[in-house]
């Protein structure tokens, strides 16, 4: 059950602190205006029609306007990026251009410009989502990615300076769907920032005895060391619990003779657990206008456990291509770990 169909009710609650004389008196006082902001990794200062690259942007408002809240159904309004495999539900994969990389591991995408999607941490989540970046073509390689489709970056919200307010927002749908989403920033002057970002999602499914478990904590803290010295901190903890289903098989290579709401698995084996905890730091000196340096690094470590009763693949040990109706099946247990740092 994708996002957009299971939403049925909406609601939205801003908080917002502003202090201050009239914007009237602000604006006749202001000789100068100076704009500060984290500048992002590869990245010069420059717009995407001065960029000779073919770079699709996905905003954040796109993501609330077309209520999505999974990476994998954000890519789908692209025209460049195909789903592919994804192991049943438990991690992200898609092709660009064409070109999947390595089919028995999720895909590969860049959080902030370090390495965010290798590893076993479940689809990602769009909460605390600026924007997704789709960057097509082989000079996707000048990011560190090997496959020459291109390459997905994810640029999540920063805690922002001097200024106070926060967002909550909660949906229902059907299945018994429910979500929460929270994010609110609190600033202490020019010096110091933090913008604290949850998720709640929780749905059965029109598959029986199916049903999804995620919520995640994404904070980002920002701290101003001088005039031209920033560091931010950003923290990533996200948990999900899901069955291990790979849908009905196709029976003679026919789909229909399986009722598709049949879960071929075994309930009491319980859901798979994907966690990941990710931690990035960033530090950013500007010497001019023009000149900056930046300097970052992260670490990322994601895990997947859990049993599953799922259908035999082998051909020659499955009995339903023999009868037509005696289903194979093997029961596995899996406990997978990833660490991954970058400088």
């Amino acid at each position: 059950m994708n996002s957009a169909s299971r939403s049925i009710l909406f609601l939205s609650a801003s908080l917002a602190c502003m202090a201050g004389p009239a914007l009237a008196e602000v604006a006749s006082s202001v000789t100068e205006v100076v704009v500060t902001g984290q500048r992002q990794a590869y990245r010069g200062l420059f717009t995407p029609e001065e960029t000779p690259q073919s770079l699709v942007v996905i905003s954040q408002r796109t993501l609330q306007d077309n209520n999505i809240t999974g990476l994998t159904e954000a890519l789908d309004l692209n025209a460049g990026v195909a789903r592919q495999n994804n192991f049943g539900g438990l991690w992200d994969a898609y092709a660009v251009r064409g070109f999947a990389g390595d089919e028995n591991l999720p895909s590969g995408y860049l959080v902030n410009g370090f390495n965010g999607g290798r590893g076993f941490g479940g689809p990602r989540d769009v909460a605390g989502v600026e924007r997704i970046e789709i960057l097509k073509g082989p000079n996707a390689a000048l990011f560190g990615r090997g496959e020459p489709g291109g390459t997905v970056n994810i640029v999540t919200r920063k805690a922002r300076f001097g200024e106070t307010g926060g967002e909550v927002s909660a949906s229902l749908g059907g299945y018994s769907a429910r979500r929460a989403d929270a994010d609110v920033n609190l600033a202490a002057g020019q010096v110091f920032g933090a913008r604290l970002i949850g998720f709640y999602d929780e749905a059965e499914s029109f598959r029986r005895t199916v049903s999804t478990e995620r919520y995640g904590f994404l904070p980002s803290f920002g701290f101003r060391l001088g005039e031209d010295t920033t560091v931010t901190y950003d923290l990533e903890i996200t948990r999900q619990k899901a069955p291990f289903d790979r849908g009905v098989p196709a029976i003679g290579g026919v789909l229909g003779k399986v009722d598709r709401r049949t879960f071929l698995g075994e309930p009491g084996d319980g859901p798979i657990k994907a966690d990941a905890t990710g931690q990035q730091v960033e530090i950013q000196h500007d010497f001019s206008p023009a000149w900056s340096l930046l300097l970052g690094a992260g670490f990322r470590t994601t895990s997947l456990t859990g049993f599953s009763t799922e259908a035999e693949l082998a051909a020659s040990r499955q009995k339903l291509n023999v009868d037509g109706k005696s289903l194979s099946r093997q029961r596995r247990f899996r406990d997978y770990e990833a660490d991954h740092a970058v400088l």
